[in-house]
């Protein structure tokens, strides 16, 4: 059997002081794990509203996957929808089926998933380096601010990323368990059929690289001979090729699409058809995955150091797997034209696992060097919130924002003044060598600022990101089998709420013409100006504004 990496021993048991980071079974750490994300992604799941753009696109999709039964094309506004695989829809298409349609069923499979990556890295830790650093890893994922968040949206992301972290904790296991080692390498190309179903290629790419990458880097090529790879790919077409077939009968050119437009396209981009949706430049990633991880990426670039030279060493090779992990995702997304900030959650669970490494080894030998690392990294973040607090302060730059999207500057500045606070409570106990208490303390900033934003700001910004309230009104004076106008951008959580199909007018001109008609029209806006008058020139009256959304007529009217 392959000896699996271990952090180095316990030095000093004098800083263990509770049961959690001492040798207490792993029922008990999966049962705070298990608590600790019970309260950060399940609770409050149906305080907001369904949000426009994407939110409200995913869950209209599952709502018409369920009502229609035609569990083969995802359909959105009455179009087959050809930008992602159908798995997330039938898992949110179930989760409608017993729960209803509500936010709290739209949410549930993130939540779920986001739950189950966190298990995953606990096991992945405390198999690859041992108990407490696994707890410490999962403890990591669970309060990084961009998963936590992410875990309660209806999106890809979470659950794609719990596939991505099944497939390579399949890997690990295989590498580290001799015994099982053909069963996990089979449940490897399984967890990553999965994945690809979820959202497409990049689902077998990403793993498939960081392995290669890892046996090569690692001089273990002979293990080529052992990772199934004939039955392994046996079982994962017989996953993924049914409803590939199925979509392309139903839907001439699909794979043509999806293929060349959806994932060559934005990666290499280009011109025409493989014009790249979302363009940023190369270096767009490294802010996203600091402010991701937040607090916790004030440790990751010594975590990442520490790996890299931990995997020198033969008895460390694993660490060497999460580095590969990180800096492989890294640089394949930063190379793709195509950039959205929750592509690179894949890495998160690798991070967390190399900064608990990190944070065991420093718990039993806190050297001087590790300590800096800790100053260093908190500091890092409390110098540029201080530049921003400096500028924002006299110049007020909210009322802009405020009118876009309901922001208060006031609760802005308590968020700054709550998270600097806790930066600083942790760099004290840091210095005061209370280093169980600086961990809890950096543990606690993240689900702190996300509970903050979810119980103080969100209530202010729900009717600016959402529809709810305004499609309610308008689905109550349209025609029954009426789609519901719209003007400028999609407001796609409207579609749930109304379960209407949307007519979308494109250009002031096209809309101008649709209102001059005798007969009484209602058209929902979403403005991007501070008034209507701004949107569009022309004669039309207000029947109701929520937020920065408007329902118009060219009729005076009233709401029955």
């Amino acid at each position: 059997m392959i000896s699996a990496d271990r952090c180095l021993p316990h030095l000093d048991p004098t800083h263990l002081e509770t049961p959690l980071f001492t040798d207490s079974s792993p029922s008990l750490r999966l049962s705070a794990l298990i608590a600790l994300c019970g309260t950060l992604f399940f609770s409050f799941l149906g305080l907001r509203d369904i949000w426009d753009i994407d939110e409200g696109m995913h869950a209209a999709i599952a709502q018409t996957m369920l009502l229609s039964g035609d569990w083969v094309t995802p359909v959105f506004n009455g179009e087959p929808f050809f930008d992602k695989p159908a798995l997330f829809n039938w898992l949110n298409a179930v989760s409608f089926a017993l729960l209803g349609f509500t936010e709290v069923a739209a949410r549930i499979p993130a939540a779920l998933t986001g739950l189950g990556c966190v298990i995953l890295t606990w096991q992945m830790g405390r198999h690859v380096y041992d108990e407490r650093t696994g707890f410490l890893a999962g403890l990591i994922l669970a309060t990084s601010l961009e998963f936590m968040i992410l875990s309660r949206v209806v999106q890809y992301d979470i659950p794609f990323t719990f596939f991505v972290t099944l497939t390579l904790f399949c890997f690990v296991m295989g590498i580290i368990d001799t015994n099982k080692r053909r069963l996990y390498f089979l449940g490897m190309y399984a967890a990553a059929a999965l994945a690809v179903l979820t959202k497409g290629p990049i689902g077998i790419i990403l793993p498939g690289m960081t392995v290669v990458i890892y046996l090569v880097l690692a001089r273990r090529v002979h293990l080529l001979k052992e990772l199934q790879v004939l039955p392994g790919i046996v079982i994962f077409m017989t996953i993924v090729t049914p409803w590939f077939l199925m979509m392309e009968q139903a839907n001439n050119g699909y794979l043509e699409y999806f293929v060349l437009k959806q994932h060559l396209g934005n990666f290499l981009g280009g011109e025409g058809a493989l014009k790249p949706r979302h363009p940023e430049p190369f270096y767009y990633y490294l802010p996203i995955l600091l402010a991701g991880i937040l607090p916790w990426s004030a440790l990751l670039p010594q975590s990442i150091l520490r790996g890299w030279r931990s995997s020198h060493d033969d008895s460390n090779r694993m660490s060497l797997f999460m580095v590969i992990w990180v800096l492989a995702v890294f640089v394949f997304f930063s190379a793709a034209t195509s950039k959205l900030s929750t592509y690179l959650l894949p890495v998160f669970p690798a991070c967390a696992l190399l900064i608990a490494c990190y944070l065991s080894e420093f718990l039993d030998d806190p050297r001087k060097t590790a300590r800096r690392g800790w100053i260093i990294g908190i500091a890092c973040w409390l110098i540029p919130i201080a530049l921003v607090a400096a500028y924002a302060i006299p110049n007020d730059p909210w009322a802009y924002w405020h009118h876009k999207s309901g922001i208060v500057w006031q609760d802005f500045e308590v968020f700054i003044a709550i998270f600097s606070f806790l930066l600083l409570t942790t760099l004290v106990l840091v210095f005061l060598r209370k280093n169980i208490a600086a961990i809890a303390s950096f543990a606690a900033t993240g689900p702190i600022l996300a509970f903050f934003i979810l119980l103080v700001m969100v209530p202010g910004v729900n009717a600016y990101k959402g529809a709810k309230e305004i499609s309610m009104q308008i689905d109550y004076i349209l025609a029954d089998d009426q789609k519901i106008p719209m003007y400028g951008q999609m407001l796609d959580s409207a579609l749930f709420y109304t379960r209407r199909d949307a007519e979308m007018i494109h250009g002031k001109e096209n809309l101008q013409r649709y209102l001059d008609t005798p007969t009484r029209r209602y058209v929902l806006i979403r403005s991007r100006a501070r008034t209507e008058a701004e949107t569009f020139n022309g004669d039309y009256h207000v029947i109701l504004r929520i937020g920065n959304k408007a329902i118009v007529s060219n009729q005076p009217a009233t709401l029955r």
